[in-house]
């Protein structure tokens, strides 16, 4: 299985599609691993090379840095470092959720990096509502199936799926600054984006991508209906339609 070794971070990735195709790294959700993309394979890897990582402490990747490295920054500068090594210097990105809240951040760390991103169930903030709710949560409660969660998130032992939803849950204790960048530097992200996002969404409702749509100097919005926080799940056959049309007109 590939691996690469980040300053003490064992990262592990797999490639799908076209080997000879422009690279298009695949970010997924927190609490997820790499697999959360399966329904984007065939569609996405008939013509590009795919990268889809595992991120920090989540799946078979670790995180010698502990509960402080779990931050939307620390997994931006992860990923650039993984383009670095594997010597990818320009490449497009879909992220949901966390993979889309981190991508923010790189394209502000790395702006010559991304040729065009896709930030599908996003936010730029977390809402007082929200981190009430996320502080009444345990791991058993945000675990529908533990021995599944278990099968997912190998890198740090038995326990390691709980490791991952205490993380989760700590995203209601971090200060803004960890996870995202403020407005005005939102502004200077020029690189073509897609925002999506389901008009069901049960973390951050339509209004949020609006505003992010409307910070973004280059960007197009799709509010797909009858849809939740993942729409590359609830809405494949969708999703890959759109997001396939926006990266062969702007990337």
């Amino acid at each position: 299985m590939p691996y690469v070794d980040l300053d003490g971070l064992r990262m592990y990735y797999a490639e799908h599609g076209r080997l000879d195709g422009p690279p298009l790294v695949l970010l997924h959700a927190f609490m997820a691993t790499g697999e959360q993309w399966r329904r984007q394979i065939d569609a996405f890897g008939a013509r590009y090379r795919l990268i889809v990582p595992d991120l920090r402490g989540h799946g078979r990747t670790g995180n010698p840095g502990g509960l402080a490295a779990m931050n939307h920054r620390q997994f931006a500068r992860d990923v650039v470092g993984l383009c670095g090594a594997l010597g990818i210097d320009r490449a497009a990105f879909v992220g949901v959720s966390t993979g889309a809240m981190l991508l923010l951040s790189l394209a502000l760390e790395a702006p010559d990096l991304p040729q065009a991103l896709v930030l599908a169930g996003g936010t730029l903030r977390y809402d007082a509502d929200l981190r009430r709710w996320w502080r009444t949560m345990t791991p058993e409660s945000v675990t529908p199936s533990i021995e599944r969660a278990r099968a997912m998130h190998t890198a740090m032992g038995f326990e390691h799926w709980r490791l991952v939803a205490e993380a989760w849950i700590a995203l209601s204790q971090h200060a803004h600054e960890e996870d995202f960048p403020e407005p005005a530097e939102i502004r200077g992200i020029r690189v073509p984006t897609l925002v999506v996002h389901g008009d069901r969404d049960r973390y951050f409702p339509v209004a949020i991508p609006v505003e992010l749509y409307g910070l973004l100097p280059d960007a197009e919005l799709c509010i797909l209906p009858n849809t939740g926080h993942f729409p590359q799940a609830d809405r494949p056959e969708w999703f890959n339609d759109i997001v396939l049309d926006f990266l062969a007109r702007r990337s």
